[in-house]
């Protein structure tokens, strides 16, 4: 139902018990998610979503922004999505989950700091059969992944080495934070999209679709 995922409590749930991955319900308010969203759409330099050009075929989408790069790429702070998102998520860690403290120092680690390296990309998904299939990053540059949904919300799968393959639905504002590297070996996909399931008020185009935006961050 339209609206369903407007609930405005924050929960952080742990996902796999032998590998960091943590859900963060209701990361980013619908505000905050707009502001991210108008950004990725001022940036992409095509706001007619049915003409970017396509790095996957035939879905999901990854948006190019000008100069045909897949990615953008910032260093320090001062830049919305280190602000909303990764800051965000960490304060939020910081606060329900303790231990975190001195389990990774992303979590306690500015990103405003002038070493701290950022990288965002965003896909596409179509409703209803948009999907990724399972898959692990294998990224093995010490980084770690915050990876945030807006719109439609997506049903997810994680699975760790020694955990059971879970599936959750992903609501927009959601935000996943999980280790991307292959000793980690944590596979994620997505399944599909639920297309009777977005903000109410949102943007037009979060009635649409699914998007998929992940930031991965390098100390």
């Amino acid at each position: 139902m339209p609206g369903s995922n407007t609930t405005t409590a924050t929960a952080v749930e742990v996902l796999l018990d032998d590998r960091p991955c943590y859900l963060i319900r209701n990361c980013l308010n619908l505000s905050e998610q707009t502001t991210i969203y108008q950004d990725i759409s001022y940036r992409s330099k095509d706001t007619d979503t049915r003409n970017r050009k396509p790095c996957m075929h035939p879905t999901p989408k990854t948006i190019i922004f000008d100069g045909d790069q897949s990615t953008l790429k910032f260093s320090g702070g001062n830049n919305i999505y280190a602000d909303l998102i990764v800051q965000t998520a960490n304060d939020i860690l910081l606060k329900k989950e303790a231990s975190l403290m001195k389990s990774h120092p992303f979590f306690t680690t500015s990103c405003g700091t002038e070493t701290t390296k950022l990288s965002v990309g965003v896909i596409r998904y179509h409703v209803p059969n948009g999907n990724f299939p399972d898959h692990i990053d294998h990224c093995n540059d010490n980084s770690f992944v915050y990876l945030l949904s807006l719109g439609c919300s997506a049903n997810f799968v994680v699975k760790g080495p020694k955990s059971d393959r879970q599936m959750f639905r992903f609501n927009s504002g959601d935000v996943l934070v999980f280790d991307p590297s292959s000793d980690a070996a944590i596979v994620h996909g997505v399944k599909s999209i639920n297309g009777d399931d977005y903000p109410l008020n949102c943007p037009d185009e979060f009635q649409q679709f699914r998007f998929g935006v992940q930031c991965r961050v390098k100390l």
